[in-house]
């Protein structure tokens, strides 16, 4: 028996993409951003809490290289604003907290409620 979507999640799943498309557009606005997200993956790690951190350490990459240059913004930009599978694996352990203010992700929220 193949999984099914609940009408409930086959609604939530724009509202999923968009909130990661927001995500994108402010930190290509706001490039220093990226800075909680490292903190985020530093802190996660040394907590130890995770057990695999294999995709931490991957965002990581992505992010440091974003930092380092245009070329490296642009391919987490792109990363960001993707809905393929093996990118919503990645997405799924999201060092992003904190980037966006609580009205931005009540914005969200408040439309996956209703």
């Amino acid at each position: 028996m193949g999984m099914e979507l609940s009408e409930a999640s086959i609604r939530v799943q724009p509202l999923i993409h968009q909130k990661w498309l927001f995500l994108a557009d402010k930190l290509e606005r706001q490039p220093d951003l990226l800075g909680i997200a490292l903190e985020n993956i530093e802190s996660w790690i040394k907590g130890g809490r995770l057990g695999d951190t294999q995709m931490l350490e991957q965002w990581k990459q992505i992010i440091e290289a974003a930092r380092a240059d245009r070329q490296g913004m642009e391919a987490l930009l792109q990363l960001l604003r993707e809905e393929s599978e093996e990118v919503r694996s990645l997405k799924s352990c999201s060092p992003f907290a904190g980037v966006l203010t609580r009205e931005e992700r009540d914005q969200f929220t408040c439309a996956w409620s209703h």
